[in-house]
């Protein structure tokens, strides 16, 4: 089933309204995990810069427990990568030019029950995008709303030949009668402010980031892959977009809910910045 939403009208409340959001959001926590790592070519995160050198990457998850439902904000590598199983399932081509190390443990199922959840507790499994270290485990949540961007959605589908490679269709070859959310733009989830939906296209047609609110911690944007690392946010362009210009508006973007939330921007793929921050218990 598929249902169609428009863009929420993001006010001036949405944009900079921490405090007056504050008291709904209540109860809120959230954990970062990853799903292994990746070691691939550095210039495919950072455009022009640091060609060759082999770098090695988390594949960063979230958990969001929200009052209303918990939400998983990308679901990482496929649980049949893990161990010795990529060859058999991505192709040595694609295996040697990634390098993913999962161990079955850091599965999102097994990442969720770590902190006490199921993977049927899920309400919403939200997706900055459908390539093979986002949406890699999308069949694990069949009871699960899925919510996408509409062009995303089609991208994953039908993709352009020069950016088909990192999408896996047997990821989401069986997720046709899933319940997914097609979006057009932003949208608060659950009405609250409390999780928001933003678009941030350039690295994909339809990807997507969201904004987070804790009463503790305060607000983060979880980038995804709009913002690799610390050095896109300074300005260096992804080494991998289907649009520059698109991507370099998205990141801009992403910055102005950052300073007009007094937040955080948190990267998909930087490991000074996921080392620095906790991954065995809840931000609050």
């Amino acid at each position: 089933m598929i249902k169609k939403l428009a863009a929420a009208t993001v006010a001036a409340a949405v944009l900079a309204g921490g405090a007056a959001h504050a008291a709904s959001c209540d109860g809120m926590k959230l954990y970062q995990v990853s799903s292994g790592t990746l070691t691939l070519d550095k210039s495919g995160l950072t455009k022009g810069v640091d060609i060759g050198k082999m770098f090695t990457i988390p594949v960063a998850m979230y958990i969001v427990d929200h009052p209303r439902g918990v939400v998983v904000f990308d679901t990482g590598n496929a649980d049949d990568v893990s161990g010795d199983g990529c060859v058999a399932y991505w192709g040595k081509g694609l295996c040697d030019a990634i390098s993913p190390k999962q161990s079955r443990d850091e599965v999102i199922d097994r990442q969720l029950q770590k902190f006490g959840y199921t993977t049927d507790q899920v309400k919403y499994v939200v997706y900055s995008h459908f390539h093979l270290d986002h949406a890699g485990n999308i069949e694990l949540f069949p009871k699960a709303t899925h919510v996408t961007q509409r062009a995303e959605l089609e991208f994953a589908w039908w993709p352009e030949k020069w950016f088909a490679g990192a999408y896996v269709m047997k990821d989401y070859d069986e997720t046709r009668d899933y319940n997914f959310w097609e979006l057009s733009g932003d949208f608060d989830l659950y009405g609250d402010g409390c999780i928001t939906v933003l678009s941030s296209p350039g690295h994909t047609r339809g990807h997507q980031s969201l904004m987070v609110r804790l009463p503790k911690t305060g607000t983060l944007i979880l980038a995804g892959d709009a913002i690799y690392t610390s050095e896109n946010l300074a300005g260096v362009p992804l080494g991998y977009a289907v649009s520059v210009s698109d991507a370099e508006k998205s990141r801009e973007r992403l910055k102005m809910f950052r300073d007009a939330n007094q937040g955080e921007i948190w990267f998909s793929h930087d490991p000074v910045q996921y080392d620095s921050h906790k991954h065995d218990a809840a931000y609050d």
